[in-house]
């Protein structure tokens, strides 16, 4: 049970960052610790279990390993309804259909929605919580028309009751006004609007010189300041992550503002007009974890005969005549399996248009802003754009991302499970791709186990030679040196020698310019150059020559 008592503001659930990557740490726990309880013994085995499994996504071991894993568990897992802790570790029954892992924006839209602000789960002595965030987030994107993830940060966390719905949302005007007629530099602006709202909303605690920083141990207000300001950024982040998996809401591609989904526009109004804005009295927490569990709650527009017919009809050419004769769930499943079609479609056609250079400065321009962090989901971004670039050069049998796509074309997830970012196909071999926006020693530690680990279970069974372009803003001195030596080491779990090249942001802009510039037209070419890369791998002194040797290499590289 938390205590809302020192919040100040909204909160979400940060770790893991998608919600998706919750359904493998699920099914782990019941798998192995079913009926038992969830004590701090058993906390620190399934921790255990979890580093040692091939999904886990961590940096190096934490020191606390029993936090780590109330972290993982009893945060998205247990708050959404999905796992019962008390008394003993159980699947509710919509975790159980969680892990069928069918229509999954479904389920994620109804949890969230239930999702509630005071609850048996979260406490609130001073009556200050009274709010079903997501429900209001939904309800303020559509009176607005889109949000800006800043604009989430600094304003939308504050609603933490009902009755500041309509405040909220005249700061965000009042806030765009000031935007439109701001002289000086519009990141400065921001900043200051920033810090003026985090002042106020920490004011007493300012007052009563609470701002000490339990991770640190600091106490300066200019710390204090600065550390909220990040954690809202990090909730915001959170927030429209989580939300993204209900494909209720997706990015504007002119400016990356959250709007309502297009294609999902009825199904919002259907909400906001449906489901009621105040959190529900329980009088006790089994009463509670009855409307948490089911899995069938609340009512959505999808569990409508006629608005599922009509979805279909509007899906797809030609209407099946056996409808009447289908199930509610039959329905549910024929049109989940259409909008799937309908997204590889839309990908489809995308590879189609980028085989050209036409999206050449698009493409560029959109490497700058995700290097500056102005997109919502840098990752994300940066693994749907390489495939952009690497699509355009247009001499691959296939360029296959796997990332996913919601309804309206716009990236949603970023691959998930153990499965390389990108997989190209070539006449005479084969490369994968990994991105990553970590750096220093994170990225050492992330990325180092896995890249190898896709790259070994891949060159294992391929008939054709394969590569790996590892792409980061910046290639840290660690990835480097784990790269550098894997390369020249003969390792049996990875198929042998490896061939992972290691590429900056910059280096691999300028790889995609000197295609464009020497009008590249030949795979073979690339092949002989990443061959190139590998034999001056095996002949350099040390990691640091070999960096030097591809970054000279790139602007001449076909």
């Amino acid at each position: 049970m938390a205590s809302l008592s020192n919040s100040r503001a909204l909160f979400a659930f940060t770790s893991p960052r998608t919600i998706e990557k919750i359904i493998p740490e699920i099914r782990l726990l019941v798998e192995k610790f079913s009926g038992q309880r969830w004590d701090t013994k058993l906390q620190a085995r399934f921790f255990e279990a979890l580093y040692e499994s091939e999904f886990y996504e961590g940096a190096s071991r934490p020191s606390d390993v029993t936090l780590a894993a109330r972290d993982r568990i009893t945060r998205a897992p247990k708050a959404l309804g999905f796992v019962d802790l008390d008394p003993t570790i159980q699947l509710t029954d919509v975790g159980t259909r969680l892990l069928q892992e069918k229509r999954l924006d479904e389920i994620f839209t109804r949890q969230l929605l239930k999702f509630q602000l005071p609850s048996p789960y979260h406490t609130d002595a001073e009556g200050r919580f009274f709010v079903k965030p997501y429900l209001e987030f939904l309800r303020m994107v559509y009176e607005l028309g889109s949000l800006s993830k800043s604009e989430v940060a600094i304003f939308f966390l504050q609603l933490i009751h009902l009755k500041d719905f309509e405040r909220i949302k005249k700061k965000i005007r009042a806030f765009r006004n000031a935007a439109a007629i701001n002289t000086k530099n519009r990141k400065a602006f921001v900043e200051d609007v920033f810090t003026h709202e985090v002042l106020k909303l920490y004011a007493s605690d300012l007052k009563a010189g609470k701002t000490r920083i339990r991770e640190s141990g600091e106490t300066s207000a200019k710390n204090f300041v600065s550390t909220k300001k990040s954690n809202l950024r990090d909730y915001a982040d959170a927030f429209i992550r989580y939300m993204r998996a209900t494909q209720l809401i997706t990015f504007n591609t002119r400016d990356y503002r959250i709007i309502i989904s297009p294609s999902k526009q009825t199904d919002v109004e259907f909400i906001l007009a449906s489901i009621p804005r105040e959190p529900v009295a329980f009088d006790n927490e089994s009463q509670f974890k009855t409307y948490l569990f089911t899995s069938n709650t609340p009512v959505l527009l999808a569990d409508n005969r006629a608005a599922l017919i009509q979805r279909l009809s509007a899906l797809m050419d030609t209407i099946p005549p056996n409808l009447d004769d289908l199930g509610l769930d039959e329905l549910k499943d024929m049109v989940a399996i259409t909008e799937e079609k309908q997204k590889t479609q839309s990908l489809e056609e995308t590879s189609q248009a980028l085989k050209s250079y036409r999206e050449y400065d698009d493409i560029m321009q959109t490497f700058q802003q995700i290097r500056a962090r102005e997109m919502p989901d840098p990752p994300l971004y940066l693994e749907w754009n390489v495939w952009r670039a690497l699509t355009m050069l247009n001499y691959a049998l296939a360029v296959n991302g796997n990332f996913s796509i919601d309804l309206d074309g716009i990236p949603l997830n970023t691959a998930i499970g153990n499965r390389p970012d990108i997989e190209c196909e070539y006449d005479t071999f084969r490369l994968i791709v990994e991105v990553t926006m970590s750096s220093g020693n994170k990225q050492y530690e992330m990325e180092g186990e896995p890249v190898a680990r896709h790259f070994g279970n891949i060159q294992k069974d391929s008939t054709k030679p394969l590569y790996c372009l590892f792409i980061a803003p910046k290639i840290s001195e660690g990835a480097l040196a784990h790269f550098f030596n894997l390369n020249r080491m003969q390792t049996k779990m990875y198929g042998g020698k490896t061939r992972i090249i290691p590429l900056s942001l910059d280096s691999f802009q300028k790889f995609v310019q000197t295609a464009r510039d020497k009008n590249f037209s030949d795979s073979n070419k690339l092949e002989s150059y990443l061959n190139q890369i590998v034999t001056s791998n095996q002949n350099a002194q040390d990691e640091e020559l070999w960096m030097k040797q591809i970054q000279q290499s790139i602007s001449n590289w076909c």
